[in-house]
């Protein structure tokens, strides 16, 4: 199904202006039936408050009353107190316990268990709220006398401490909840009619909007836009024809481009129609040539190949060479490198030579000094030996001395015998000990001897090394200026070998050059043909135009159409 814009636009503004009264309704309703309810609210309140004030008045009248009567009369006067129809005052205290009430069963007895369906024990909850506000309300079900239907109730209750009594009465509210049920329908439907109202309103204005927005939609929008939709579609390839202007907004200016537009393509489509014919006869001209061309780059590929191959030749005999000159440096860098080596080496050997020399000169004179050292033992040794036998002579004379002095010197006597062993064994051990000694001394004069042979063989081996050095360096130096003479010939091979092949490029690059000349000559020559082709197509294109003939000025010579 098709969908004018006509349709589309008073569509968009149909739905614009409903959904916007309709939300203006919404809203308005909204907020009437906010304040709907919160009369309904205002009204249950000042209801339930007209009652609270009733039935307290009723229980501080009571509670004066039982304040000056004895307490005998009291239960009497309790007893006597009515109001309305079925309105009653009881009496009780902070016990729970019913002192007086309009039901005999009940008067005297404890209520503390007494509560209703909701699980509210009633009693409780009032001497509850006399025992810490002194008085209060309570909201809870209860039934009438003779009846089994719940009722909601609302009573009072205050405390008279002085007594240990508390005054309280109840009234039934359910009539509150019917008054204020009966508030809402009358709010309801007000509210109702109100919207009602209002939604009328909203449809009158939304039609009314919607005459003028038809007649302004036809005037300025799609009268202009038909008009323009005509004359394209009658358009026929006639480059003279002109879109009526109605209008100055966008839709004005929509036509007015498209007369601008059209004018531009007239003069455009009338140069296209000359520059096809000079283009037609060209292409012809240029044709011929790019044969002539194609012909020569064909004949100048050939000759540029030869050459390649001769070239490729050439530099692949230069790149052979490249390659030995190559490995004759590396063989002489490493003969070079291992001669450098060699010498690091037996330099190295030299010095550990004469680190090893040192230390077995060093090791010598010690040995020496050890010798030395073990004479003076022997010397002391000979000392302790003296001493020894000093020792054991005055041990003999103790011991002598000890026997004439008889029984009072035994005692002397036993240790003058062991000083006399003490120095024997001293005797004994610097003997051993001199015995060791001598070993040692004879130990030290062979390595003494074997030291100074090896020290005349490490000079003798230092001698060499230095020697070997000496021969080492020399044939470094010659072996340096070998490798250098080598590195120059690499380098002049491959200097000619880099010099060939970018003479092998370059000549390769001629004759990739000339391909894509020669290619580049067959492909204009096609394209030349194509060209051809085209421009005749387009000039048979350009006569399905209708444009004006060449005009005429004022003088009489002919001109271009203008735009």
């Amino acid at each position: 199904m098709k969908i004018t814009l006509r349709k589309k636009v008073l569509g968009l503004i149909f739905m614009s202006v409903l959904v916007t009264s309709l939300g203006i309704t919404a809203l308005s309703a909204m907020d009437i039936v906010a304040r709907g309810n919160e009369r309904a609210k205002l009204y249950q309140e000042t209801l339930t408050s007209e009652r609270k004030q009733q039935i307290k008045g009723y229980v501080e009248m009571a509670e004066k009353i039982v304040k000056t009567l004895p307490a005998k009369d009291v239960p009497a006067a309790v007893q006597a107190m009515r109001y309305g129809d079925k309105g009653y005052v009881w009496l009780q205290d902070y016990n729970n316990i019913m002192l007086v009430h309009p039901d005999p069963r009940l008067s005297g007895t404890d209520q503390s268990n007494l509560k209703d369906p909701n699980g509210i024990f009633i009693l409780r909850e009032l001497t509850k709220l006399c025992r810490y506000n002194g008085e209060g309300f309570l909201y809870y079900s209860w039934k009438l006398p003779g009846q089994e239907t719940m009722r909601p109730k609302l009573s009072f209750a205050k405390g008279i401490p002085s007594k240990n009594w508390i005054v309280g009465t109840g009234l039934y509210i359910d009539d509150i909840d019917a008054e204020v049920a009966n508030e809402r329908n009358r709010i309801k439907n007000d509210v109702i009619r109100t919207i009602s109202m209002q939604l009328g309103g909203a449809l009158t204005i939304t039609a009314l909007f919607m005459v003028l927005a038809t007649y302004f939609v036809n005037r300025y929008i799609t009268g202009p836009l038909e008009a323009i939709s005509r004359t394209m579609k009658n358009f026929n390839n006639d480059l003279t024809t002109k879109v009526p202007v109605a209008t100055s907004d966008e839709v004005g200016e929509l036509a007015g481009w498209l007369n601008e537009h059209l004018a531009k393509l007239h003069q455009v489509i009338w140069m296209v129609s000359e520059v096809t014919g000079e283009l037609h006869a060209h292409a012809g001209t240029i044709s011929g040539t790019m044969n002539q061309q194609t012909s020569f780059a064909a004949q100048l590929s050939s000759s540029v190949a030869e050459m390649t191959s001769t070239m490729e030749e050439f530099s692949s005999t230069a790149s052979q060479i490249a390659q030995h000159s190559q490995g004759v440096v590396e063989l002489a860098d490493k003969t070079l490198a291992d001669s450098r080596q060699g010498s690091e080496v037996v330099e190295n050997l030299t010095a550990k030579i004469n680190v090893i020399n040192r230390d077995i000169q060093a090791n010598l004179t010690e040995i020496v000094e050890l010798g030395r050292k073990s004479k003076e033992i022997n010397k002391i040794m000979e000392i302790i030996n003296d001493i020894a036998n000093q020792t054991r002579l005055i041990a003999f004379n103790a011991a002598l001395e000890a026997a004439s002095a008889g029984e009072s010197g035994k005692r002397f006597g036993v240790v003058a015998v062991e000083i006399r062993r003490l120095a024997d064994n001293v005797v004994e051990s610097t003997a051993e000990i001199e015995g060791k000694i001598t070993e040692i001394l004879d130990a030290v004069n062979r390595l003494v001897m074997s030291s100074e042979k090896t020290s005349v063989m490490m000079l003798e081996g230092q001698e060499s090394a230095a020697h070997t050095v000496t021969m080492l360096t020399d044939m470094v130096g010659g072996v340096e200026e070998a490798t250098d003479a080598a590195r120059q010939i690499s380098l002049s091979i491959q200097q000619q070998q880099i010099a060939s092949s970018q003479v092998v490029l370059s000549i390769r690059e001629i004759e990739q050059g000339v391909r894509q000349s020669t290619d580049s000559a067959r492909q204009t020559n096609i394209v030349a043909s194509e060209l051809a082709e085209l421009s005749g197509k387009l000039k048979a294109l350009v006569t399905t135009f209708k444009i004006n003939a060449l005009q005429e000025d004022e003088s009489g010579s002919t001109r271009k159409p203008k735009v």
